[in-house]
This record gives structure tokens, C-alpha cells and sequence, in this order.
């Protein structure tokens, strides 16, 4: 049984492999007149369903350093500012799966084919994240004197459509990896756990 309260070397490795799957899909992202369209929340929400909230917030938080270290421009005085909304997003959604376990369990998700709670945690969480970007971008551009209403807040509501779009797409691509990953034995989520204790 997995503890999501003890780190292994698995959980680790996992942890770590996700963080690498952040990055890629980060670089693989999009940016069109401000609205970015990515889909390295996958690494995340795939984080939180496994260990919970301190996991997912560790993958989005490193693994969206790596990307703006690796981006266009650096390190610089909001690389912070910009790290924590994907972070963020992991407490969100693991959250969600410590709160509402009845709901977003694996196991409910899979007997009882109604994954409402899962994908509105996820949306929820696409639309607090794009609003912490967008006050990242605020802050960025302020300091750095490119500040446009039009380029922030303009496309506010484009950005979070699209946020919430990505959310559904993320959360559905999600929900197959990491039933078989369950089914290859390489993760084991607490609630299979006491199952199949019953089953017994």
C-alpha cells in the first residue's frame, strides 16, 4: 500500500517523471496574443489523483520553474509569481481528492461512470489558475513596462474559456492513464487498497 504521507523512491521517481512530463508539454505550449494553450495540467491532475495535494503542488511548482528557467527569459524578479498558479492548481485538485473522496476516487470514477465532481474540481481549478496567471501577467507587465489592458485583461475571458477547455480535455486524457497505470501495477491508490482488503 502507498502512504501518500512517506515519500519512497517510487513515489519519488513518479513525482519526478511527472515533473519531466510538466516540462515537455510546457515547451510544447502555445502563447497567442496572451491566451496560452497548454496542456502540462496533465503531469498535475495526474499527480494529485496519485498522492494528493503536496505532490501535485511539487510537480507544477518544479516542474513550471524548469520551464520559465528554460524559457525565453530566465530567471527574473516574478518567475515566482508565475510558478505558483500551475503549483497552486495541484492543491486545488488534490484537495478535492481528500474532500471529496466519495466523488473523485478512482475506484467512484470507474463503478459509478459519473465523474461530475472530478471534472468540476479540474474546471474550478483551470479558472483559479488562469486568474492567478492573469495577475502574474499584470504584475510582469507593470515591472517590465508592457502593460496593455487589452493584452491582460482584455482576453480574460478567452483565457479562461480556454483554461477550461484545456481542463476538460486534461481531466479526460487523465482518468485512462492513470487507470492503466493501476491496472500495470505501477501505482496503487489508497482506496484500490481497502477494496480489495474487502473483497478478501
Amino acid at each position: 500500500m502507498q502512504k501518500k504521507n512517506r515519500f519512497t523512491l517510487k513515489r519519488i521517481a513518479i513525482d519526478a517523471v511527472l515533473m519531466a512530463v510538466f516540462f515537455v508539454l510546457s515547451r510544447l505550449s502555445v502563447t497567442i496574443s496572451g491566451v496560452k494553450i497548454t496542456f502540462d495540467a496533465l503531469a498535475v491532475v495526474i499527480a494529485a489523483m496519485i498522492f494528493g495535494p503536496l505532490d501535485a503542488f511539487i510537480v507544477g511548482f518544479l516542474g513550471e520553474f524548469l520551464a520559465q528557467l528554460m524559457g525565453p527569459y530566465g530567471l527574473t524578479v516574478t518567475t515566482l509569481l508565475w510558478v505558483l498558479p500551475p503549483a497552486l492548481r495541484g492543491v486545488y485538485v488534490g484537495l478535492g481528492t481528500i474532500f471529496l473522496k466519495k466523488y473523485m476516487s478512482l475506484d467512484a470514477i470507474m463503478h459509478t461512470k459519473r465523474p461530475y465532481v472530478y471534472y468540476a474540481v479540474c474546471i474550478l481549478a483551470a479558472v483559479l489558475t488562469s486568474l492567478g496567471n492573469t495577475g502574474a501577467y499584470y504584475v510582469d507587465s507593470k515591472l517590465f513596462g508592457y502593460y496593455s489592458y487589452a493584452l491582460i485583461f482584455g482576453v480574460l475571458g478567452v483565457r479562461i474559456l480556454s483554461g477550461i477547455l484545456s481542463a476538460i480535455l486534461t481531466a479526460t486524457v487523465a482518468l485512462p492513464i492513470l487507470i492503466a497505470l493501476r491496472q500495470a501495477r505501477l501505482i496503487q491508490t489508497p482506496e484500490n487498497t481497502s477494496l480489495n482488503t474487502k473483497e478478501a
